[in-house]
């Protein structure tokens, strides 16, 4: 019989990894459950908060909305602006 002791289930950041290393950032997690990804990106420009929902591969940051595919490239693009 399996036991999982106070064992949680971590989200897939694999793709978003993929891009933040791509673009050259550096990422900071505050949360990271299954449903939903939070911190801060240090890109060149300075420090902007993001959300990252890891089921659909969706970051959402000041810049707009980004969809990646599993290896971590834009397949979509919609800007706040």
């Amino acid at each position: 019989m399996a036991r999982t002791t106070g064992c949680t289930m971590r989200s897939d950041v694999k793709p978003f990894t993929y891009w933040v290393i791509a673009r050259g950032y550096k990422v900071r997690f505050r949360r990271r459950d299954p449903q939903q990804v939070t911190g801060i990106l240090t890109t060149p420009e300075g420090e902007v908060a993001f959300d990252y929902d890891p089921q659909q591969r969706i970051i959402t940051w000041p810049a707009g909305r980004l969809t990646l595919n599993e290896y971590g490239w834009e397949i979509n693009q919609s800007s706040s602006t």
